[in-house]
């Protein structure tokens, strides 16, 4: 009788027992909201190279530049987004003591598919030619790129400025000749290699462009037409980033006159090809929090 009793009695506990934790109070767990994300950003860096060269031409006359900027960043949404900055470096030309350029545009990415479109200001303060007020000028510009997976991405560019090169300011009694088109093509690729020691990236980073001027331009500034080539190999730990790159193009110093090489007669010679150090320092603000 006594074990029976006992039987009941267990097993009424164990049938009120769910009615008994659900009466307990149960403790809510925290909620967490989610870290609103600023869609503002700023990217700015600088740059101590042994020649700054451009599309294959010294704009330092071989010497040693300064270079840095600033780019303000607003991401619409993760396809989109706007910016606006300027990018500046020292010179040794003697036409300009430096190159200050502004520029804006909108950055698309879909996928791995890029898409750069905007405007830049090639900037020369207190720069005079013989002809010209000044040797400023703009450009639109288009920059697509493609990531095939995680080692290869290649991109390219197309510039124009829309028959306005130079500006075609020119002195009192000067005069400009003919028309001012101006064309830039190029393609490049970035190979990342497979190993990373110490945390080093390194990548091989080779490009070919190719630049066109009009008869209107070579007129007035003895330029041509000219294809260029460079490659680097790109070593990058975390904001630090090594570039070292040899360029190439096929213009030459002319025989009689001048083009963007330089005067026939006198002077440096600012093409030729040549190996460039670069050391960059690159970060933005969102990545220092």
């Amino acid at each position: 009788m006594k074990k029976l009793l006992l039987s009941a009695l267990a097993a009424v506990a164990l049938s009120a027992a769910p009615a008994f934790a659900a009466d307990m109070p149960v403790k809510a767990k925290k909620v967490v909201a989610p870290v609103a994300v600023s869609p503002w950003d700023v990217a700015f860096g600088v740059a101590f190279t042994s020649d700054y060269v451009l599309r294959g031409i010294s704009q330092s006359n071989h010497r040693p530049a300064v270079q840095g900027y600033f780019e303000l960043r607003y991401n619409i949404n993760e396809m989109f987004q706007l910016y606006a900055g300027v990018w500046g470096s020292s010179l040794w030309t003697g036409f300009a003591n430096a190159e200050i350029d502004p520029s804006a545009g909108v950055r698309f990415t879909y996928g791995n598919f890029g898409l750069d479109v905007g405007y830049v200001y090639y900037g020369y303060p207190g720069g005079t030619t013989t002809t010209l007020a000044n040797g400023s000028f703009g450009e639109m510009y288009v920059k697509p790129s493609y990531k095939f997976n995680d080692w290869l991405s290649v991109g390219g560019i197309f510039e124009t400025g829309f028959n306005n090169f130079n500006n075609k300011a020119v002195l009192p009694g000067g005069a400009w000749i003919g028309d001012a088109k101006h064309y830039f093509y190029a393609g490049n690729a970035t190979i990342t290699l497979p190993w990373q020691p110490w945390g080093v990236s390194i990548a091989l980073n080779p490009e070919i462009g190719y630049e066109w001027y009009s008869s209107g331009v070579t007129a007035n500034y003895g330029s041509v037409s000219d294809t260029y080539w460079d490659v680097g190999l790109v070593f990058n730990y975390k904001a630090a980033t090594l570039d070292l790159r040899y360029w190439g193009t096929n213009v030459k110093r002319p025989t009689v006159g001048a083009n963007q090489c330089g005067a026939a007669a006198g002077g440096n010679n600012m093409c030729g090809d040549r190996f460039v150090a670069t050391l960059k320092f690159d970060t933005t603000f969102s990545a220092l929090k």
